[in-house]
């Protein structure tokens, strides 16, 4: 989605915070909560300009969210139980307070095709959210067979003690989602960044 604005003066000169983009591989990014980027007076001509531009921003966010959910080039040198891993790349919207928040998801599934292998399938969900007054918030839940587990990265010291102060109460929410709660799992700080694309990767995509 565009990022968000700030508009002076009514005029056109505007601060734009920069989201990082989304590609394959990397983890979703946490991002700010999007103020309002038009004052209510403000001019019709202004209005059309400013939502044509964001409507643009939008469109572009979508295809590179689309463009992170193809599958990757086969690498025989990495092991792999099955090298096209589904992979899915979305954001939703959740209206705060403070403004617009949107949180970026990426579902994947791991494991064999068949019948055999269904048992060790694991479906994960990761996503990144910003809301103050928590801060950034980062999680990945795993699915293997019946049992969810859940793992949480925060960014500011005081929301992962909150957090892991809750832990309990995310076990029985899961329990309430007819889910098997498995192990729940606080951190600090950020989840482990994946390692880099290699060099020569989107060139070889394009050839």
């Amino acid at each position: 989605m565009a990022s968000p604005k700030e508009l002076r003066n009514g005029g056109d000169v505007a601060h734009q915070i920069n989201t990082p983009p989304p590609f394959r591989g990397a983890h979703p990014s946490a991002q700010p909560v999007a103020l309002p980027s038009l004052p209510a007076d403000a001019p019709s001509a202004t209005i059309a300009r400013q939502l044509l531009g964001d409507t643009e921003s939008a469109i572009a966010r979508q295809t590179l969210l689309q463009v992170a959910s193809l599958p990757d080039r086969i690498d025989t040198s990495v092991p792999r139980t099955d090298p096209a891993t589904p992979r899915w790349h979305f954001e939703i919207p959740f209206a705060t307070p403070q403004g617009t928040a949107m949180a970026e998801f990426e579902i994947s599934r791991d494991g064999g095709g068949d019948e055999v292998e269904a048992a060790r399938r694991v479906w994960q969900a990761r996503f990144s959210l910003d809301v103050e007054p928590a801060g950034p918030v980062h999680a990945l839940v795993s699915l293997v067979g019946e049992t969810t587990s859940v793992r949480m990265w925060a960014e500011r010291p005081e929301t992962a003690t909150q957090l892991r102060a809750g832990a309990a109460q995310l076990s029985q929410a899961l329990t309430k989602a007819e889910l098997q709660p498995g192990d729940i799992v606080i951190g600090d700080g950020r989840p482990p960044q994946p390692a880099p694309a290699p060099a020569g990767h989107f060139l070889d995509r394009a050839l």
